[in-house]
């Protein structure tokens, strides 16, 4: 295509279904010049709905997993090296908020610009079987860092595409700021590298120190003793970000720098056994420490403290919860059990959060739940009067209740108490994956501070703690459990509603579990419009039908998704993972190619191969077996071998609690299990002659 040409995509497919748009770049070898693709979504006024559209390095899925980047792939091309960067696009599940997807290109730092490429292009493949729908290349380029090179538009209920070919020579800030996103400002100054501190979750950023914070004015309030907080007295002040408001709240900025890739998992990380458990004689003194909890009172006090002592003192922490609920990034100061009277009856919520900048200052109250405690609607209602009155910002609820970014909140409460005061939740399991993010990527400036960071952790980490991990199917669980097993389960019983949720609950855990033993955001894949209730009711629906429940997570940086099955009627649970076999290579080479990338793993992996045109595999065999006879694999030596599955099976538990022979925990070890020894191992093929191809053998 030239530029300003169009054309209506249902003329190229007519079943678009899902696309694959590939950023293709060349450079010479000796003077590498790394590009990204991004993504922006935006709606009917040309602008992002909010930051989460937009898609790009550090923000790897948007619209619920309708968009997602798939990562990048390197071929020597004699003098030169060949690139692309791929991003999956399932159309049928864009938002229909969604009016325009854009598609732009950009220059990794400030080493050169987009005319020293060899070439930079843009195709258009069909997912379901990468057939080549169009292609774009820009060929006038001159001193740009970045260009949107295409979009894919509404125009009369059918999907067109535009070959835009628009640069600009600042980089991809400038561009992603004219479309409405709110990038940090720092990053301005910044070269483009790897950020020195950012809310790894979600790529927003702003967490430099801010020397010009007004200190705290509140005579009647005691804050909690900071230990080894303050700035950097020679640090530069951080620039207040735009402070934009989208449906009733502020959007956060969001950082260009690269962040860190995840770490590898391994046994000693991902199942380790907690110091806690220790039974030596001599326990060593802890800043955080568990000695002394007795009941359910004193355990939630004692983590209160903990909390908004380390919220107050360890300034990216802090920050990393703060500006999420829409505060500025500025001086923090917590507080504990703050006394307010209304209508003459006492009330003490478990706490204060207060953050000023300059003039300007935002306050939340905070409550906390430990152990089975439950959030009663009267009293966040109450709190939210009070907040109100007292021209509060907010108010902070924290329990071990895990809720979905879709969920408002997990108590119903009254819209019309929240028009003025925003109400937010945070379950335990949220609060420490923030902490491991922040140390696994080794974000945190000040040793003292990050000190003070890994003792709030450990302290987490004790069973005294009352943070607890995902530990229940729920009362229903026994009840349903047996009736799938007894083939008699319908859609009316009262336990199903119950079981799907905690499932949904259960899934949204792993996330939090594995992406915080990765240093890295995993989120579920969710279909389109599937807000929780939508969710759960599909999970429900396929618990009576098949007897299974099943969910998808993405991984940055990995081949592929990672699904999980865990089929109640079997007693098994399974983990797998696709890959797209290479693309050149009879199918005996294709097929030792991935038994490369499966090394030394266990013989009793499944795998799956699958053959161009066919939906369904085509062959399934044991591992071991398959590394006998590699041939075994192959059903039709004319057919081509497109994707191979690698699937693991494990013993499903059935108990509805935490410990050994439970539901919960032989998910989560299979998970751990086959992310260790299977997809962090595999990478996509890299093109003939790139790592990992396979070669033709004589």
């Amino acid at each position: 295509m030239r530029k300003g040409e169009n054309v209506v995509l249902s003329a190229l497919a007519d079943e678009l279904g899902s696309i694959s748009v590939i950023l293709e770049w060349a450079t010479r070898a000796e003077f590498p010049l790394d590009a990204d693709v991004s993504v922006l979504l935006l709606g009917d006024d040309g602008k992002v709905r909010s930051n989460d559209d937009l898609i790009f390095y550090n923000q790897p899925s948007g619209a619920g997993g309708a968009v997602r980047l798939r990562g990048k792939t390197r071929t020597p091309e004699g003098p030169s090296v060949a690139y692309s960067d791929i991003v999956d696009v399932d159309m049928d599940d864009v938002p229909d908020s969604v009016e325009r997807v854009l598609l732009a290109a950009s220059l990794d730092g400030a080493a050169g610009s987009i005319q020293e490429l060899e070439y930079l292009r843009l195709r258009m493949l069909r997912g379901s079987d990468a057939v080549e729908l169009l292609g774009f290349a820009v060929t006038a380029a001159n001193g740009e860092t970045a260009f949107v090179l295409g979009e894919i538009y509404r125009r009369a209920g059918q999907w067109k595409f535009r070959a835009v070919g628009q640069g600009y020579d600042t980089g991809l800030g400038t561009l992603v700021t004219e479309y409405g996103v709110e990038v940090d400002a720092e990053d301005e100054a910044g070269d483009g590298g790897v950020a020195e501190g950012q809310d790894l979750g979600t790529g927003i950023a702003e967490l430099a120190p801010a020397a010009t914070d007004a200190p705290i004015t509140a005579p009647d309030l005691e804050p909690q003793k900071i230990v080894g907080g303050g700035s950097d007295p020679g640090a530069l002040a951080a620039p207040v970000p735009g402070e934009t408001r989208a449906a009733g709240r502020r959007v956060h900025t969001v950082t260009t720098r690269k962040r860190l890739p995840a770490r590898r998992l391994s046994a000693s990380r991902g199942r380790r056994v907690l110091e806690a458990g220790s039974a030596d004689r001599w326990q060593p003194a802890r800043l955080f420490s568990i000695a002394g909890i007795g009941g359910a009172a004193e355990q939630e006090r004692r983590a209160t403290s903990a909390l908004l002592a380390v919220i107050g003192s360890v300034r990216e922490f802090g920050r990393s919860l703060t500006t999420r609920f829409g505060a500025p990034a500025g001086q923090i100061a917590t507080f504990i059990e703050v006394p307010f009277n209304r209508d003459d009856k006492p009330y003490v919520p478990d706490g204060l959060i207060r953050v000023t900048r300059g003039q300007r200052s935002w306050t939340a109250l905070v409550e906390v739940k430990t152990g089975s405690g439950e959030l009663t609607a009267d009293q966040v209602g109450a709190y939210l009067d009070i907040a109100r009155e007292q021209q509060f910002d907010a108010v902070i609820t924290i329990s071990n209740l895990i809720t979905t970014a879709d969920e408002r909140h997990p108590v119903g409460i009254d819209g019309r108490r929240t028009r003025k005061v925003a109400v937010h939740h945070l379950s335990w399991a949220d609060i420490r994956f923030r902490c491991q993010l922040l140390l696994e990527n080794d974000l945190v400036a000040d040793r003292t501070q990050e000190y003070v960071l890994v003792e709030f952790l450990r302290y987490l980490d004790h069973s005294r703690s009352g943070a607890q991990t995902f530990e229940d199917m729920g009362s229903s669980w026994v009840t349903v459990r047996d009736s799938v097993a007894a083939g008699t389960l319908l859609p009316t019983d009262r336990g199903l509603p119950s079981v799907a949720e905690r499932f949904d609950q259960l899934v949204h855990f792993l996330c939090l579990h594995l992406g915080g033993l990765l240093g890295v955001e995993v989120l579920p894949q969710a279909g389109r419009r599937a807000d929780a209730s939508v969710r759960r009711q599909v999970l429900a629906d396929e618990l009576c039908r098949q007897g299974t429940l099943s969910a998808v997570l993405r991984i940055p940086g990995t081949a592929g998704p990672l699904a999980i099955r865990a089929d109640l009627r079997a007693g098994r649970v399974a983990c797998s993972v696709n890959i797209d076999a290479p693309r050149q290579g009879r199918p005996t080479t294709r097929i030792k190619w991935i038994l490369r990338q499966l090394g030394d793993a266990n013989g009793n992996l499944r795998v799956e191969s699958f053959e161009q045109g066919s939906r369904d595999a085509v062959r399934a065999e044991l591992l071991a077996l398959v590394r006998q006879k590699p041939e075994i694999m192959i059903s039709d030596s004319t057919r081509e071998i497109r994707a191979f599955r690698i699937s693991l099976s494990a013993p499903l538990g059935t108990k509805r609690g935490v410990g050994k022979g439970t539901f919960v925990s032989s998910v989560t070890e299979t998970l751990e299990k086959f992310y260790e020894e299977v997809v962090q191992n595999l990478r996509e093929w890299q093109g003939q002659g790139g790592g990992g191809a396979p070669a033709d053998e004589a």
